[in-house]
């Protein structure tokens, strides 16, 4: 199928963040391998706009669809009328499953699943072993429909276009932009952004191991700022006595915090969807894990780094912990992760990364 003439090309990778920036290199490559088609990624409304400036020079045929608004009417309808010949759904919902079909595409791409894959004529084995353990990086799993259609794509590395990589100006008039100019200008240490989300109680970091990490950077010099998201007011209330208020950066947008991650030198999270972004735009991480595997997860390479306890239970993949203590991420204190972001800030800072260890 490799060698087929597709014109109208649709992927479909909904919901969420780090999904769909990890799936944005398989994108890229369907791009490049039929430079005549018109390739359409369809994604969340909400991430739309950061999805489209990631592209940003890498793909002029491939263009980024907002879902709900990017139809003239109503959405399955659309689909049809678009005349796709190629379909790929990377997300694998009875849904996408439905716009799969729905869209008439005489090659339809996706996972071998119970209740979806009635939707496809090519099926892809889902890469997990027993419906938890990745066998390998999620990334990798992106390219198997590709290597399904007859593509022999590079391995995965994070991508984005040259807009990405040096930054938009941002819109100097919004109070975000004239706290960052602020932030830059604070100190002459390493630039440091902490987001600690959890979409997952399970994957949340405590309090207490949070400011103790903030406390043991800014001691090294490092210009350290802790970026709460919707869904962290329990976590930024309770590390509200604990750290002076310079310490919290100001609520933002995604386009906004992928500016503040371009100006910072090393990202440190758990395993969330800004952690991906950061990995997006060429800045090295440090993730802090516990239910979820990092070999699934964690981007390949030395400039990402993972901190884990090892404990027998992790991963699980579990949203909520059934172990008294949750001593994967409890017993994981701020000392750890700490050395591991000197030592990648350190080695980054000499232009080599020998000394940053992986997991």
């Amino acid at each position: 199928m490799a060698g087929e003439d597709f014109r109208r090309i649709l992927l479909i990778r909904r919901k969420a963040l780090g999904d769909a920036l990890v799936s944005l290199p398989a994108a890229v490559a369907v791009a490049d391998a039929w430079p005549r088609a018109q390739v359409d990624l369809v994604v969340d409304r909400a991430l739309a706009p950061l999805v489209a400036d990631l592209f940003a020079g890498l793909a002029p045929n491939l263009r980024v669809l907002a879902y709900p608004g990017a139809a003239d009417g109503p959405w399955l309808p659309w689909l049809r009328r678009q005349g796709y010949d190629l379909a790929l759904d990377w997300l694998g919902s009875p849904r996408t499953a439905v716009w799969t079909a729905f869209s008439g595409a005489r090659v339809r791409v996706g996972y071998d699943l119970p209740r979806r894959r009635w939707a496809y004529n090519v099926r892809v084995p889902r890469n997990r072993d027993g419906g938890q353990e990745l066998r390998g990086f999620a990334g990798e799993a992106f390219l198997d429909p590709l290597r399904a259609l007859g593509l022999d794509p590079a391995p995965w590395t994070p991508c984005s276009g040259p807009g990405a990589a040096t930054g938009r100006e941002p819109d100097l008039a919004t109070p975000f932009a004239a706290w960052l100019g602020q932030w830059q200008g604070a100190n002459e240490g390493r630039r440091v952004v902490m987001v600690m989300s959890a979409t997952w109680t399970a994957k949340a970091w405590p309090a207490r191991h949070v400011a103790g990490l903030w406390r043991l950077l800014s001691a090294a010099g490092a210009n350290v700022v802790l970026a709460p998201g919707p869904g962290d007011e329990a976590m930024v209330a309770a590390l509200t006595a604990e750290l002076p208020p310079t310490a919290f950066a100001p609520p933002s947008t995604l386009r906004e915090m992928a500016d503040l991650l371009r100006r910072s030198d090393l990202f440190i999270g758990t395993d969330n969807g800004l952690r991906h972004l950061a990995a997006s735009l060429g800045v090295p991480t440090v993730t802090v894990f516990g239910p979820t595997d990092p070999g699934g997860w964690n981007p390949p390479g030395p400039r990402h780094v993972c901190v884990r306890r090892g404990v027998s239970c992790s991963p699980c993949d579990l949203t909520e912990c059934p172990v008294p203590g949750r001593p994967c991420l409890e017993d994981l204190g701020a000392e750890p992760v700490a050395e591991a972001a000197l030592r990648l800030l350190q080695a980054t800072a000499r232009g080599t990364e020998r000394k940053a260890k992986a997991c």
